[in-house]
């Protein structure tokens, strides 16, 4: 297989919260389990304006795109056909010149105009130009370890997407985000449904964060009525009705999710905060050890532990849960920031100053660089 790695970081979040913080899922992707179970009707937000989400063509190709693939798709080699030379000008900076942001989501089209966008964005653009000129391609989620991260109190977990074409008997892997490929790897097939449910997704992550509920709760309900069967969405949906008063509702939209993926972590985590905070004793105790061992073997989540030590001042802690996350994966250049956060904290400046230096050296793009920064850092 030929894997064409040119161009930034992941795309997409949900996850774990012991209070109030809940968790959406961004690209979060599973195999259902129970194929042929009836599914219960989407519940209704009550109180809230009823919008509708038009149907986006994910997968269109513009004027400007045409003309990008003349020039560039039909060129190439002898040895090297469509599917190379297409990849290469796509990812090649002076001659598409794509800006890798994993918070905007947009159609093909648009991400060609715009010349910007997240993995799914990007597989997307790839996608619809390959087809364009009848090559075989597809979607294609990477199961890498969740990304862990807090924004506007909610604690998001990524998944990744890239796309894979066919040409002249080889496989091509084209991915936006320049992560390095593990030896051992688990990928599966995503139809053209799912990744519009998952664009829809995303589009209501957002619109959660920005706190419009009524929108966030549209794109997710556009989501699960273009694919029924995604647990992530249901669980995501939980997150809106819970959020709205509806604390029924978001159970039954949580028990939906486990009904169809019963590891989704994510419904797990939010059921035990519900039973915690009615004091449904028994059901908390019967799935906190559940969600426990899920979440201890994934290092974001070990990350997040650190960075929770960090505000209650358990330096010491935050110190042993991020050399923990480093062991379990050493090239994650947050990790090496959390620790560096965690030493300048408890008064190691010499080693805040080492593991900053390691972040800022693993730090994939100028974005990221920018974010690591420690207070009064010339110390």
């Amino acid at each position: 297989m030929f894997l064409l790695n040119m161009a930034i970081s992941s795309t997409c979040s949900a996850a774990i919260r012991m209070s109030s913080l809940f968790i959406l899922s961004l690209l979060l992707g599973s195999c259902a389990t129970t194929l042929n179970s009836p599914l219960p009707d989407i519940p209704e937000l009550v109180g809230q304006p009823q919008l509708e989400i038009p149907s986006v063509e994910l997968l269109a190709v513009s004027p400007e795109m045409k003309r990008f693939i003349s020039q560039h798709a039909h060129v190439g080699r002898r040895e090297k056909g469509k599917a190379w030379s297409l990849a290469y000008a796509t990812m090649n900076p002076y001659l598409l010149n794509f800006n890798y942001d994993p918070q905007v989501t947009l159609p093909a089209d648009e991400a060609f105009r715009q010349g910007t966008g997240n993995c799914l964005t990007f597989s997307a653009m790839f996608i619809a130009m390959a087809r364009e000129v009848g090559l075989k391609a597809y979607f294609q989620e990477v199961e890498v370890p969740p990304n862990w991260e807090n924004v506007e109190d909610n604690l998001l977990v990524s998944k990744h997407v890239n796309a894979v074409a066919y040409n002249q008997g080889l496989t091509y892997t084209v991915d936006v985000s320049r992560r390095k490929a593990r030896e051992i790897e688990q990928t599966r097939r995503l139809s053209d449904t799912e990744a519009e449910a998952q664009y829809y997704n995303n589009l209501g992550a957002e619109a959660l964060i920005a706190g419009d509920t009524a929108l966030a709760y549209a794109y997710f309900r556009k989501g699960l009525e273009t694919s029924p069967r995604l647990d992530y969405i249901w669980s995501n949906i939980g997150v809106i009705l819970r959020r709205n008063g509806q604390p029924e509702d978001a159970m039954l939209a949580y028990r939906t999710a486990l009904s169809l993926q019963p590891n989704q972590s994510v419904a797990l985590n939010n059921l035990l905060v519900m039973y915690n905070e009615n004091g449904n004793v028994e059901e908390a105790a019967r799935i906190s050890a559940r969600v426990e061992r899920i979440q201890r073997k994934n290092p974001y989540y070990v990350q997040y532990l650190a960075e929770l030590a960090i505000e209650e001042q358990r330096y010491s802690d935050a110190i042993a849960l991020a050399r923990k996350a480093i062991r379990m994966d050493p090239d994650e250049y947050r990790f090496y920031y959390t620790l560096a956060q965690s030493h300048y904290q408890a008064g190691h400046l010499e080693l805040a100053q080492t593991n900053l230096d390691k972040a800022r050296a693993m730090a994939p793009n100028e974005r990221a660089l920018d974010n690591l920064i420690l207070p009064g850092e010339e110390f």
